[in-house]
Formats: C-alpha cells, structure tokens, sequence
C-alpha cells in the first residue's frame, strides 16, 4: 500500500495562524510597553513627591517648627499627581495655622506648576510681642498657586481667599476677598541692591468695626494695595537675624501701598529700614486726596496746638491736580524716634515693636 505525502495545503494556515498570532503579539507590546513605563514613572514620581513632603516635614520640626497633619495621602493615577494633608498645623515664632485640608496637584508632565486648595476652614493666629493679637478665619477655604523650578527652589506662589473675618484685638474685621502672592530669585542675592523676596497684597471690601475710628472715614475700606521688595537675604523675625541683616545694608523698598478708604485716598512709596534698636525707619512720598477727613480722624492723637498748624500745613501741601479739580497734598512722610510725621509735622507717636 503506497504510503500518503503530507498536504502541504493544510500545514499553510497554520503557519499564517501563527505568523498573525506573533504580530498580534508585537503589537500588544507595543502599545502596552509605553503604558508600563509611564506607570512606573508616574508611581516614581509620587513616591519622590511623598519623601519630598515628608523631608521638607522633618526640616522644619529640625528648625523648630511645629508641622502635625492627620495623614498624608499621594493619588491621581494616571493623569495627575495629587498630595493631600489632613488636619494641617504649622507654627512658628508667634504664627500659627490651623488648616481643615491642602490639596497639591500638578500634571506629571509639568511637576513645576501646582494648583493648590484648602477646602475646609483655615485659621491664622498672629501673637507678637506687645502687639495686639491677629486672628484671619477663612470659613471657605481658599485656593492658590506655585511655580517651582528644576533646582527645586520657589519661583513664585499665589494665594486667594474670600469671605474671611480677621479679628484684631478681640474687634472682628469682615474682608470680601484677599489676595497675597510672593516671588523670589533663583539665587539669593549677592549685592545690597537686589531683592530677595517681593512681595503682593490687596485686600477688597474691609468694614471696621463701629466706633473704632471717628465717622469721617467711614467704616469701609474699599480696597489695600501693597507692593515691597526685601532688599538683601530675607531675614528671620527675630533680633540676631535682623540685626544682622540691618547690618549689612538691609531695607524694604515700598513700591506701592494704596489706599481707598471712603473720602481717603493714599499712596505712598519709598524705603523701610530699622535703627540700630531694631525699630522701623522710613523715607517715603506720599499722594494724599481728602487730607482733611485724615486730620479729623487723628486729632485726637494730636496736641491741642498740632491740630491747628497741620491744617494749615496741609492748606500750603495741597494741589488742585485730582479729579474735577480736587485738592491732592504731595508730601515727604517720615518714621523716625517712633513716631510719624507728614512734612515736618508730627502727625503720632508709634508703639515700640519687640521681636
């Protein structure tokens, strides 16, 4: 009996059935192999965001500082990088933060830009020395911004709140809406004329509290500018740190402090500097329009006779270059011997501060 040959047509599907299966292969890994290795990057990634947290954490305990939070979680797999702290509190020389939450998140393909959010209530407690005692309450919360660079250095950070309530020696102080913002250079400054930190406030929509100053002014402040550059390496509120920093040619250079306070409207700029018993100094022009309602609201912290010749000192000041004509005074104002003056006038004493 002749023997029967292979077919030759039937071993022809199988090897096509195994050539596709092989590309179906490849093509999976293909496609599958840069998801991997994004996984492992991002999961990379978040642990470096989790031992960053959890060193910068270990630095400021090391400096001092009391840094507690109820617990630390890192998520947003795959397509963000998400580390939120529970129950924050920080503190440190004489400030204190009690915070229900913060949020940090950035694309892992940009970690340099990160949205920040503080959901919950945010509490701020400011205690200095012979000063009366701060108290900001942020019942909503409040969101924010901060730009890093590669060296891992803050290149700039934004925050923003509404709907707060400060409380100023026990007297509350509702705030519409309060806007602050810090940038610093990539490195610190190697001259006396460069500015290691600058520094952005405004504050909308202040009510006063009833009686607190004469009715003049009123008791909203319609909105607060502040502009200022620290001049030198950023000092540490405390006396060595300032002294030394005052030392070596340290100032504050006030860019801009506006206000727009009922019929006042000021603007002031010049330099801040502290004397040798660590008090503040100050060089600055200032642009006054209703300088009157300012003299009636201070009179009482006037001597009987300064009333009378700073009206007239402000008669001779005044300009009629504000809108509609209004008298506006340009005037050199003057912090020295812990008091203010306009002028040559001595418009109040200052309280001492104490470091």
């Amino acid at each position: 009996m002749p023997r029967m040959r292979p077919n030759a047509t039937s071993s022809a599907p199988r090897r096509l059935l195994t050539g596709r299966r092989i590309a179906a292969i490849l093509v999976l890994m293909v496609l599958l192999l840069p998801a991997l290795l994004y996984s492992l990057w991002w999961w990379q990634a978040a642990r470096s965001v989790r031992e960053g947290l959890e060193t910068w954490v270990a630095d400021q305990r090391a400096n001092g500082a009391v840094v507690e939070h109820g617990g630390l979680t890192v998520g947003g797999f795959p397509f963000t990088l998400r580390a939120e702290l529970e129950k924050l509190h920080l503190a440190t020389r004489g400030a204190d933060w009690l915070g229900a939450g913060l949020v940090a998140e950035a694309a892992p393909w940009n970690p340099t830009r990160i949205a920040l959010a503080f959901p919950g209530e945010q509490r701020l407690s400011v205690v200095q020395p012979g000063q009366p005692p701060v108290d900001i309450l942020a019942p909503q919360g409040g969101s924010g911004d901060v730009t890093m660079r590669m060296s891992g250095t803050l290149e700039r950070l934004a925050l923003h709140f509404t709907g707060l309530t400060a409380r100023v020696a026990g007297q509350p102080v509702p705030v519409a809406a309060l806007d602050v913002s810090a940038a610093q250079p990539d490195r610190p400054p190697a001259e006396r004329g460069t500015a290691g930190l600058t520094v952005t406030l405004s504050a909308d929509g202040l009510t006063l509290p009833d009686g607190m100053l004469p009715p003049t002014l009123g008791r909203e402040v319609k909105r607060t500018e502040l502009t200022l550059r620290v001049m030198g390496i950023p000092p540490r509120p405390e006396p060595a740190s300032l002294s030394a920093w005052s030392r070596d040619g340290g100032t504050v250079e006030l860019d801009r402090l506006a206000l727009d306070w009922g019929p006042l409207g000021a603007v002031l700029s010049g330099t801040l500097a502290l004397d040798a018993q660590l008090q503040p100094q100050a060089a600055l022009t200032a642009e006054i329009r209703g300088a009157p309602a300012i003299l009636d609201a201070v009179k009482p912290m006037m001597r009987p006779n300064e009333a009378a010749i700073a009206k007239t000192v402000l008669a001779m000041l005044a300009r009629p270059t504000g809108p509609n004509g209004e008298p506006v005074v340009t005037a050199p104002v003057t912090v020295q011997d812990r008091a203010l003056y306009v002028g040559p006038l001595r418009v109040a004493a200052l309280p001492k501060l104490v470091w």
